[in-house]
């Protein structure tokens, strides 16, 4: 079966960063509801962070064995967090949400034996692909094959989104462009995509172009295969 389509969606400033500036999210997601989607993919560094922003203690583990009951129907998209070294340790907080329906987590072969005991213990749903990281493309077609995942959305930060365009995993990018412009004003900035060299330059082909609200332009991209 093949792996299923894959579209990153982010929020940037002018100037490509993702990070620094106000993001009007009610727009971020109402564009993201425009995709078919059976899963969002993310990494575990986007959700510490947004752990972090929130005030939610990650330290431990959960203590409420209650488990969200997944219909087979649920035309909700999975959450499918990429964390192969075992960073969430504490995963209530993300399947209470009414978003999606449920947590599925990506492992590799390095993942902890005490963290795939805790997932099982928690009943989470998780697949091992990969040595000693996650095999994105692997992991991509065993959504596809186990779970009936088509589409994907993918909503990370610059290191994932990287490494998906360099395994040649993407096929479209969308991007609601922000009316700023940042510069060199923050310390550690996040750009929307990390880790490609002059080599790993993709092709571009625009698929659409519209103006948003309050001066927000929203800009689609189908990209080259490598």
């Amino acid at each position: 079966m093949d792996r299923p389509s894959v579209t990153i969606h982010n929020t940037i400033s002018v100037d490509g960063r993702l990070t620094g500036f106000p993001v009007d999210l009610g727009l971020h997601y109402e564009i993201a509801g425009e995709f078919r989607q059976g899963a969002v993919l993310t990494g575990s560094g986007t959700l510490t962070a947004s752990a972090e922003t929130e005030g939610i203690d990650l330290s431990g583990e959960d203590v409420d064995e209650s488990v969200p009951r997944v219909e087979p129907h649920d035309p909700r998209p999975w959450l499918v967090i990429v964390d192969s070294r075992a960073r969430l340790t504490r995963l209530s907080w993300l399947r209470g949400q009414p978003f999606w329906r449920d947590v599925l987590i990506l492992c590799s072969d390095a993942t902890p034996p005490i963290h795939l005991d805790r997932l099982r213990r928690h009943r989470v749903e998780h697949l091992v692909a990969g040595a000693d990281r996650v095999h994105l493309n692997a992991a991509l077609h065993a959504l596809a094959e186990r779970y009936g995942v088509r589409e994907v959305r993918v909503d990370a930060g610059g290191t994932l989104n990287g490494q998906l365009l360099r395994a040649g995993l993407v096929d479209e990018i969308s991007v609601i462009v922000a009316p700023y412009l940042l510069g060199t004003a923050q310390v550690h900035p996040v750009h929307l995509v990390d880790g490609l060299t002059g080599g790993d330059a993709r092709r571009l082909t625009l698929l659409a172009v519209q103006r948003l609200r309050d001066d927000h332009v929203w800009l689609r991209y189908a990209v080259a295969r490598a």
